[in-house]
């Protein structure tokens, strides 16, 4: 099975390479230790180089973007992005006797995982700065390897335009269930109500308490097979609303489900994707309804609710409607996709939106 999960990851998707295939191991310590980067190898974008982990001592065991436990002995890299320049990056590893696993981390930390894979990765586009590339071993696995790091110059990302001090519009889900349904192939998915599932965080962004919350599940995971829709608005975007702020939570199976946010001006009859301004973490192969082959938030990246920020700028004059796409395989689920609260708004001063003061002060409880 590891063998059939490898090559079908390689022919859909090479830079997750089925990674949410990996079980746990039964009885292992799967306690997360502190990566030990002090003797990290630099390696520069274009560099093909040598490494082994046989023998190594292991000091992580766990990683951010993963739920298996990585017990072998680690091979760290340092790769430096020089100012003036932004990249995405793909690290390969390859003439391979075990099953070793690659990790893409921001920080010398391994609960900071930007990517991963059984065979490779490729980042988003990435800022200037210090980033560290992790060979690690699957079940203790140790082998000889050969990495290949190759980089492609991109547009650096447009700086966050979130959080920003002029709310215009608010659509927070503790407060209100304001939101329609469009189908999308799938399963229905999408619940608001009170949220019990316990493998969800209790607070989201700013340590706000959830009472109420747009959920794929409230109790548990989302089910398979879903591929539905959850769509809010419409806003009238102009100089004051070009800033979208989501407050949310995601953990799914990577590449199979996931969700992501798309724009409507003709009130639902299509729709195109919108990007955060930091990238969504991963894509989805062929098999999701909703987002078959898009960029999307899926995997295991998050612990905690965050922030993510849209740029509404080309929208300026127009009538949007925000969609929530999420989609889900025939197999494995998780917990999916939950949102906290919608914001509108821009750093220009401006009237706030008639009765959204309340929606506001909820926030601050």
């Amino acid at each position: 099975m590891r063998a059939l999960a490898i090559v079908l990851a390689i022919l859909m998707v090479a830079s997750v390479a089925m990674a949410d295939k990996k079980p746990g191991i039964e009885g292992m310590d799967t306690g997360t230790r502190a990566l030990d980067c002090a003797n990290a190898i630099p390696i520069n974008c274009g560099d093909v180089v040598t490494g082994d982990n046989t023998g190594l001592v292991s000091t992580a065991d766990v990683y951010s973007c993963i739920s298996w436990p990585e017990p072998a002995g680690e091979v760290v890299y340092e790769l430096v992005i020089p100012d003036g320049v932004c990249y995405e990056v793909t690290g390969t590893i390859s003439d391979l006797a075990a099953d070793l696993d690659i990790f893409f981390l921001g920080s010398c930390d391994e609960n900071d995982c930007l990517a991963y894979g059984n065979v490779s990765f490729t980042s988003g586009c990435l800022e200037p700065g210090t980033y560290y590339i992790v060979v690690d071993g699957y079940n203790g696995a140790e082998s000889p390897f050969t990495l290949t790091v190759d980089c492609v110059e991109c547009d650096c990302p447009v700086p966050a335009c979130c959080p920003f001090e002029n709310t215009v519009y608010m659509v927070d889900f503790n407060e209100t269930d304001a939101f329609q349904l469009f189908p999308c192939g799938g399963a229905p998915v999408w619940e608001w109500g009170p949220m019990t599932n316990p493998e969800v965080p209790s607070v989201a962004c700013d340590d706000v308490p959830i009472t109420n919350i747009l959920a794929t599940g409230l109790a548990g995971d989302y089910p398979v097979g879903g591929g539905e829709i959850a769509a809010v608005g419409p806003f009238f975007i102009d100089q004051y609303t070009t800033c979208l702020e989501l407050c949310h939570f995601f953990d799914s199976e990577n590449a199979y489900d996931g969700g992501n946010v798309k724009v409507s001006t003709d009130g639902g009859a299509t729709w195109t994707l919108l990007a955060p301004n930091a990238g969504y973490p991963s894509a989805t192969n062929t098999y999701p309804p909703c987002i078959p082959g898009e960029s999307a938030f899926s995997g295991h990246f998050m612990g905690a609710f965050q922030r993510d920020c849209f740029d509404l700028s080309p929208y300026l004059g127009f009538d949007i409607m925000v969609g929530f796409f999420f989609g889900s395989d025939s197999s494995v689920t998780y917990p999916g996709w939950y949102i906290k609260w919608v914001k509108i708004g821009s750093d220009d001063s401006s009237p706030v939106e008639d009765g959204s003061w309340g929606q506001i002060k909820s926030l601050y409880r």
